[in-house]
């Protein structure tokens, strides 16, 4: 484990603090949530997550829309 300071903007200072207190009950896990939001922004492979899109048909009803997601998901796989 490395120690260092870091300076927080306030707002993202406020919410590790209450996410802190929330799963931990208190401050003191700080750096247990930073460390666990820069693993969760990192895959597999060390590169950023990538955000997946892909174009739908407007008329469908909601089993049409999830074979269509799953269709999408498929050949992005491929």
């Amino acid at each position: 484990m490395v120690k260092t300071t870091i300076n927080l903007d306030g707002e993202i200072y406020a919410e590790i603090i209450k996410e802190s207190i929330e799963k931990y009950g208190s401050t003191k896990n700080m750096s247990k949530i930073i460390n666990q939001r820069l693993r969760n922004r990192m895959n597999t492979t060390g590169k950023r997550k990538v955000r997946i899109t892909f174009k739908a048909k407007e008329n469908l009803s909601s089993l049409d829309a999830d074979n269509v997601i799953r269709e999408g998901w498929e050949e992005r796989n491929k």
